[in-house]
Parts: C-alpha cells; sequence; structure tokens
C-alpha cells in the first residue's frame, strides 16, 4: 500500500500548505504567491537534490520526460492554478472545490484511454464513496459568491488542468527522480507566469509581494509543504493505480476538519461529519480490498 500511503500522505500536506498560501494571498495577492512559490520551490529543490542526486538541476532529463513534464508543468501548475484563482474570485472556493472533485474521476477516464490503466469495480465504488463523502463537506460550507457562469467555466478549466498535469507527470516520471520531476515540471510554469506578469505589467505586485515580510513567511512555509506533497504524489503514482492516487490526494477538505475543531475552534456540522465517515469508508476500500 505504499502509493495509497504517500498519497494520503500528499493530501496532508496539501491541507498544512493552503492554510499558509491563503494566509500568503491575503497579504501579497494570488499572482504573486504563484510566482513566488514556484521560485522558492526550485530554490528548495535544487537543495534537495543537490544532496540525494549530486546535481542542483535535472540536467539529466531524458527528451521524452522532458517534453511530457513540461506540458504537465503548463497544465497543472500554470493553467490549472491561475484559473482555480481565478474561480476562487468569481464563484468563491466552495463551488470551485466541489468541481475540482471530480477530478479524480476525469484522471480515471483519462488513464484509462490514454495510459490503457483499468480499475477494479470495487476500488472505483471506493472511489466514488470518497468523492460523495468530499463533495457533501463541500456543499455544507457557505459562500459569500454568487454563482457565474464565467466562474464555474473557470473551475471546470482548473480542473481539467489539473487532470492533465496528473496524467502526464505519470508518464514523464515514471524512470526519473520524483524531487527532479517537479523540478521539470516548475520551470515552465515559470516562465508561463513570467510571461504573461511582463504581458499585463504587473511587477509592481510581484515587488510588493518581496518585500511583505509576513506574506513571504508564509509563502516559504507553505512551498516547502507543498512540495514535499506534491514529490509524494509523484512518487504515489509510481505505485497504484493514478486514479486511486488522485482520489486519495483531494481528501483534504476532509482531513481539515479535526484541524479546524482544534486550531480554529470551528463548530462541525452533523452533515460534515457524515460526509467525512462516507469518504473514511471509500478510503477503506482502497486499503482492505
Amino acid at each position: 500500500m505504499i502509493g495509497e500511503s504517500l498519497a494520503l500522505l500528499a493530501a496532508f500536506g496539501w491541507v498544512g500548505s493552503s492554510i499558509f498560501l491563503e494566509k500568503a494571498s491575503k497579504e501579497a495577492g494570488s499572482l504573486a504567491v504563484n510566482l513566488i512559490r514556484l521560485v522558492l520551490a526550485m530554490v528548495f529543490l535544487g537543495m534537495i537534490t543537490q544532496m540525494n542526486r549530486g546535481m542542483l538541476l535535472p540536467f539529466d532529463v531524458s527528451r521524452e520526460s522532458l517534453k511530457y513534464l513540461s506540458v504537465s508543468g503548463l497544465f497543472g501548475l500554470f493553467l490549472g492554478d491561475f484559473f482555480l484563482f481565478k474561480a476562487y474570485l468569481e464563484i468563491g472556493p466552495r463551488i470551485t472545490l466541489l468541481v475540482m472533485t471530480f477530478s479524480p474521476i476525469a484522471v480515471s477516464v483519462l488513464s484509462f484511454f490514454i495510459l490503457g490503466e483499468k480499475i477494479e469495480f470495487l476500488k472505483m465504488v471506493g472511489m466514488l464513496l470518497t468523492i460523495f463523502g468530499i463533495a457533501i463537506v463541500i456543499l455544507k460550507k457557505k459562500s459569500d459568491k454568487t454563482f457565474s457562469k464565467i466562474g464555474f467555466l473557470y473551475a471546470v478549466l482548473a480542473m481539467l488542468g489539473e487532470s492533465f498535469g496528473i496524467i502526464f507527470t505519470r508518464i514523464g516520471s515514471m524512470n526519473y527522480d520524483s524531487f527532479a520531476t517537479i523540478q521539470v515540471r516548475t520551470v515552465p510554469a515559470i516562465l508561463a507566469f513570467v510571461l504573461y506578469i511582463t504581458v499585463r505589467k504587473e511587477w509592481p505586485d510581484i515587488r510588493d509581494g518581496v518585500i511583505n515580510k509576513k506574506a513571504m513567511i508564509y509563502i516559504a512555509l507553505g512551498t516547502i509543504i507543498a512540495t514535499m506533497g506534491v514529490t509524494s504524489l509523484v512518487e504515489a503514482m509510481k505505485h497504484s493505480h493514478v486514479g486511486i492516487v488522485s482520489t486519495l490526494a483531494a481528501t483534504s477538505p476532509i482531513l481539515i476538519i479535526p484541524i479546524s475543531i482544534i486550531f480554529f475552534k470551528e463548530r462541525i456540522s452533523i452533515l460534515e461529519i457524515l460526509g467525512a465517515v462516507i469518504s473514511f469508508v471509500g478510503i477503506t476500500t482502497f486499503f482492505i480490498l
């Protein structure tokens, strides 16, 4: 169960990083956070790969892996995150995250047609149970945003960007180091954000984010946790079905419930508890079947 365990570890990474990066976005804006965290991730990953591979940058990546991982970075880290933050602004996190819960299903469909991977019936049931539980928890959350068609479109594009990113990461990372894989994915995303910021002439906002000490602390903490989470996800895909991995990695709305109770003193409803239980039953099927 190495793949499934690593996927759950990735979900815990999303929980920790989302808390810090949300705080950073309130301090410096989402665009600045997106670019700065990617640059910091490259520095952090370079330190790790220098120690475990003796190589600061992934100069040994094959042409084939470079092709797929570059596409993965553009889909997942640039387009996916770009539309995700726009969806947050248009329709709020509740509906956005609800749309994002369909990513594991999209990944499973794509993996069947692109990778030829099939999934057992009972594990598909477990996947649907997990997603259903997550949806219950998200739907219970209140949103101060009104529904808009363009916002819903942004959320769908974010979901598809993430799904295609996962598939191309799987293809490009199978015979390559997981930390170096994230480095290769990050470079085209950084270049895309730099081009976008330059065209929009938004470099003053990035500068303001860099000199904001509080924001930089939040970004650094969120980036370290997120990088470890992404690396766990990449490694998990080498050991388990990509659909199962993406489902388990999407359980952060469930995992954040005890944190919300203990640290933020939030009151949790019966419906949220029910959603958590249903998701837990779904997760259990991956480990016992």
